[in-house]
């Protein structure tokens, strides 16, 4: 994560450099092509949000953090269609 500190060279607080770092991921090519810079930068993002809304109680931020999850699910290839999903929520629930 140094890395894309550094080359964003931004110091603003997380949320803004969460920000920050979604605008350079959709508008510089490079960047968002280097699969390990953009497996970092989506960490990043989903660590920082899930930090600020589980643990700071930022509820404003809920549906940016779910949105991160989705994000992060989606690299690993890990997202199913909705129905799948709600049948293994159920599933789990059961047991």
């Amino acid at each position: 994560m140094e890395r894309l500190k550094a080359l964003i060279g931004k110091k603003e607080d997380k949320i803004d450099f969460v920000s920050y770092l979604i605008t350079v991921l959709l508008t510089n090519k490079e960047l968002y092509s280097d699969e390990v810079l953009f497996r970092d930068a989506v960490e990043e993002i989903y660590r920082t949000l899930r930090s600020e809304v589980v643990e700071k109680g930022r509820k404003e931020l809920a549906d940016a953090y779910e949105d991160a999850v989705l994000l992060r699910a989606s690299l690993s290839g890990a997202i199913e269609p909705p129905d799948k999903l709600l049948t293994e929520i159920k599933k789990d629930l059961a047991r």
